[in-house]
């Protein structure tokens, strides 16, 4: 035990014998993060609505769209058919509503107008124009209902509900979804950060064999096996410190509400974090050059980043993308976070958190069989 402490130390001591390894372990992350954060904040936190009315002559479409544009949460702006995959594709709106041409007539009859959603930002954009848009049908049914299909009498009661739709006693408080974004996509960068920095300190074993150090360490009573354990002790060191970090700046400096509670959250990062590990010890097995290790490492955490929504929503990506993201670590990762900011129970995501054991379990005991079997030892460069 005290030799795992002593090479744990020592393989500290040589990671942070630069200074400038403090600001690329530790700071570094810290400031991407809340730039990432602050990136996040930057923008309208007004949901882009385009409006494609066909029912141009229709009084209720018209009040419909009308009511839209005094609603502070929406920015409405008029779209015509022919451009709503571009405005949607683009960016310019985050959401396009479609109201047909017999919208009044659907009403009048007492059904539901068939009003198309066209989004491809998944509920984020589209759950509260949903929520409204039922709300306002519904409402105008029910008065159509309620007046027994006699005009005169749904137009009185028309009148009355045009006066006062949706009126809402205002009490002002904290935008919590957009926190919550932010706070997802923030530790994306994060677990991508954590990824590069794990395969650089594990790395510190291809430059001890190339020192010879390495070789010279096996000749004093210290197995293979608390030499790697020191290494991964050292490496969650420095996971754990990037994680209170990150959670630290989020909720003190930036005041963000990330859902989670902090020793949950901390608890996710750490796990994840001991994934990161193995699988540095994974790529520096199956490399011969730190060159090979620095190139193989980029390959593999660049694009499994991309695939499992460290930079963007998954629901963005093909359906046959989504599914080739359950085979990587972080989207399960990522998966906890959000199921915890969904108000489930820390109790709900154990699976989850088992899932980042296995991978780590399988990491390495893969690395482990690897460097055992390797003897190509005395080649290396």
């Amino acid at each position: 035990m005290r030799n795992l402490f002593l090479l744990t130390l020592n393989t500290l001591k040589i990671t942070f014998r630069k200074k400038s390894s403090i600001i690329v372990y530790l700071i570094l992350p810290v400031i991407i993060v809340i730039f990432v954060m602050s990136a996040y904040s930057s923008m309208d936190p007004k949901i882009r609505v385009g409006i494609n009315n066909k029912a141009l002559k229709g009084v209720i479409s018209k009040d419909f769209v009308a009511d839209l544009n005094r609603q502070d949460k929406f920015k409405i702006q008029e779209v015509n058919e022919e451009d709503i995959n571009n405005f949607v594709a683009e960016g310019k709106v985050d959401c396009v509503i479609t109201i047909p041409f017999d919208f009044d007539k659907d009403i009048s009859n007492g059904t539901i107008g068939k009003i198309q959603i066209t989004s491809i930002k998944g509920e984020e954009a589209t759950s509260w124009v949903q929520n409204y848009v039922n709300y306002y049908v519904k409402s105008i049914i029910m008065l159509e209902k309620a007046s027994g299909r006699d005009k005169a009498t749904f137009n009185k009661l028309y009148k009355g509900f045009k006066v006062q739709t949706l009126t809402v006693h205002k009490n002002i408080v904290k935008e919590e979804s957009r926190d919550k974004l932010k706070t997802v996509q923030s530790i994306g960068f994060l677990i991508m950060l954590m990824l590069q920095g794990a395969t650089t300190t594990s790395g510190l074993i291809l430059k001890e064999k190339k020192e010879k150090t390495y070789f010279r360490i096996f000749t004093t009573p210290v197995s293979s096996r608390i030499y790697i354990g020191a290494n991964i002790l050292a490496n969650m060191c420095i996971m754990v410190t990037q994680s209170i970090l990150v959670i630290f700046a989020s909720k003190y400096i930036l005041k963000l509400t990330t859902g989670v509670p902090d020793l949950q959250l901390l608890c996710i990062l750490v796990l994840f974090g001991l994934v990161c590990v193995t699988l540095g010890i994974l790529v520096v097995a199956f490399s011969t050059t730190t060159k090979q290790a620095g190139t193989m490492g980029t390959l593999i955490i660049i694009p499994t980043c991309m695939l499992s929504g460290c930079f963007w929503p998954i629901d963005l990506m093909p359906k046959y993308m989504q599914q080739i993201a359950n085979f990587l670590p972080q989207t399960w990762a990522l998966d906890a976070i959000r199921q915890l900011q969904n108000g489930k129970p820390f109790v709900a995501i154990t699976p989850l958190l088992g899932i980042l054991v296995a991978f780590a379990l399988a990491f390495f005991l893969i690395a482990m069989y690897k460097m055992k079997n390797n003897e190509n030892v005395e080649n290396f460069i």
